[in-house]
């Protein structure tokens, strides 16, 4: 039986989780670029809730797992073979080195395909600022003497492995590359300069949340002592001409009332923005699920999806239009009391 370990999630955390939602296009076009040719970004739905609901207790203590509150499960939809098709995606952020990671990464997969019987694509990224002397497993293998049982992998991230050149190079057309910078393979002696760097590229991009969360999670990744702090003001200041008005990118954005509406959102409304993300389903959404899996709506089911106005419920009648194994299934949920 393998343990789950609690650990209370940071802001660390929770900002890692709060970009991967608004950048999750970014995401894939930097780390797996093939799928993010095929990939229906505008179909993602963050089944969070669902996520906690399977693993959210520690069987040893039988208190929530707060750990699962950072992680992320993803339904989104991809073009195979001519054909859409719709694929899970289990995302872990882990800052630290973790025993057996790799059996508990098996583990949820085994959970999640068990509860929803789809395609589904693990992910581990790893943000912790150790350079690996013993790299963390990503297979996880089961056998009875020479008899092979399962052979189980999971796409494991270090960006610590990436050097810093690579991901300035991206930030010029991704603004997700800039976030990551300061947590990339660099000199410790250029930490301020790898500092202005990705906030002075992250500025250029429009003024708004998604702005605000890149240049807080820059803030959570380098922290920079008093010495390192001048030097970074001085790198600001002579790119930033003019600007008398502010010492510093942080100070622009915090004028602006960003850094605090993010506080809130991000820590005291975190459950609310996890709903949001997964009820922006809209009605239309719905009646594709169900063309795409069934072939054939029925007129009388289609207006009865638009009758519906209630956000919650219609993230419910999304979720079985997904899952349901047939339009009778379905027929028969939508007519009962939702």
């Amino acid at each position: 039986m393998i343990l789950v370990t609690r650990k209370k999630h940071s802001k660390f955390d929770i900002r890692h989780k709060e970009t991967l939602r608004l950048f999750l296009r970014e995401y894939f076009e930097m780390f797996f670029p093939d799928l993010a040719e095929i990939m229906q970004f505008e179909t993602a739905q963050f089944l969070d809730k669902e996520l906690i609901a399977l693993f959210g207790k520690d069987e040893q203590t039988d208190n929530t797992d707060q750990h699962k509150i950072t992680d992320a499960l993803i339904l989104v939809q991809i073009i195979l073979d001519g054909q859409p098709q719709w694929i899970l995606i289990h995302w872990e952020q882990q800052s630290a080195k973790l025993k057996d990671f790799e059996e508990r990464m098996f583990h949820y997969f085994c959970g999640i395909y068990f509860k929803y019987r789809k395609l589904v694509f693990p992910i581990a990224m790893f943000t912790d600022p150790a350079k690996w002397r013993v790299p963390v497993k990503d297979t996880f293998n089961l056998s009875l003497l020479e008899y092979p049982i399962c052979d189980f992998s999971y796409h494991l991230i270090k960006l610590k492995e990436y050097k810093a050149t690579e991901f300035e190079k991206q930030s010029e057309k991704n603004p997700l590359a800039a976030a990551y910078l300061p947590l990339t393979d660099y000199p410790k002696k250029e930490r301020p300069a790898i500092k202005a760097k990705a906030m002075q590229s992250v500025a250029k991009t429009p003024p708004g949340p998604k702005q605000a969360v890149l240049l807080a999670l820059i803030q959570e990744s380098i922290v920079l002592n008093h010495e390192e702090e001048k030097r970074y003001n001085k790198l600001i200041q002579s790119d930033y001409k003019g600007a008398d008005m502010f010492q510093s990118v942080e100070e622009v954005f915090m004028e602006k009332g960003m850094e605090k509406g993010m506080e809130k959102g991000i820590e005291k409304g975190i459950e609310k923005g996890m709903e949001k993300g997964v009820l922006q389903t809209s009605k239309e959404y719905v009646v594709e699920a169900l063309n795409f899996r069934f072939k054939h709506v029925p007129e009388y089911l289609v207006k009865k999806i638009h009758s519906y106005d209630d956000k919650t419920i219609l993230g419910r009648i999304h979720k079985e239009a997904v899952l349901a194994e047939s339009i009778e299934t379905f027929s028969q949920f939508i007519e009962q009391k939702i």
